[in-house]
């Protein structure tokens, strides 16, 4: 009876044991997500990017000229006052050159640690990320006639009127919208915006840290939205 009591305490203490090394092995890979990394890597990365909305991606603008020329289309409903600029720029063929820069802002709002995988200090995303592309005037516009390629009194006009100036800028903005689509549908464009995307991310992750956490963004993780 003794000998049985015995026996039955060390099966008891064994499964014991086994339980407590179960229960530690279980807490051990419910700390670490995969390849080698911690839930507090996940909480550390969330946690940087709440902190910025929208990140500017920086070296990824772009300088570009774009232009305007009016027609009889684009100026019939014009307002009255307009008439006579109308007929000035229509008559001349005037064009707008205006300069633009092209910057572009990646959205981080609402991400939350399903929306990434980190592995091996590696962050990717699950999925895609939006990049708002924002075109704005970049400097004077210049205004010339295609017609003769050499200023005349009629731009002379046109250029010294404030009012009218700030008019065509107005019908301008359309020009700036189309600057941006051309951008963002450039491949190239669109490739380096990717690999800036990268860097810029991996700046606000290990800027004044410990962490040393690259990130890897394919073309095809990013969405491009014109805000123009």
């Amino acid at each position: 009876m003794k000998t049985l009591g015995k026996s039955l305490a060390n099966k008891i203490a064994t499964i014991i044991i086994l339980a407590v090394l179960f229960g530690g092995v279980v807490w051990y890979f419910k700390g670490r997500v995969g390849g080698g990394t911690t839930s507090a890597e996940y909480s550390f990365v969330i946690k940087r990017f709440s902190k910025k909305n929208q990140l500017l991606i920086a070296d990824a603008d772009v300088a570009t000229m774009s232009k305007k020329q009016f027609d009889d289309d684009l100026t019939k409903d014009w307002p009255e006052w307009t008439k006579w600029l109308a007929d000035l720029i229509v008559s001349r063929k005037v064009v707008m050159e205006i300069p633009v820069k092209t910057e572009f802002k990646l959205e981080l709002e609402g991400l939350d640690k399903d929306d990434i995988r980190i592995e091996n200090h590696v962050l990717t995303f699950k999925k895609p990320l939006t990049v708002y592309v924002d075109s704005q005037k970049n400097g004077e516009i210049t205004i010339k006639s295609s017609s003769s390629g050499i200023l005349d009194k009629g731009v002379d006009l046109i250029t010294g009127s404030k009012k009218a100036m700030e008019f065509l800028e107005e019908k301008s903005q359309d020009a700036i919208y189309a600057t941006s689509e051309d951008v963002m549908n450039n491949k190239e464009r669109r490739e380096k915006v990717a690999k800036y995307a990268e860097e810029a991310l991996e700046n606000l992750l290990n800027l004044s840290s410990e962490q040393n956490i690259d990130v890897k963004i394919d073309v095809k993780n990013l969405t491009f939205k014109n805000i123009d």
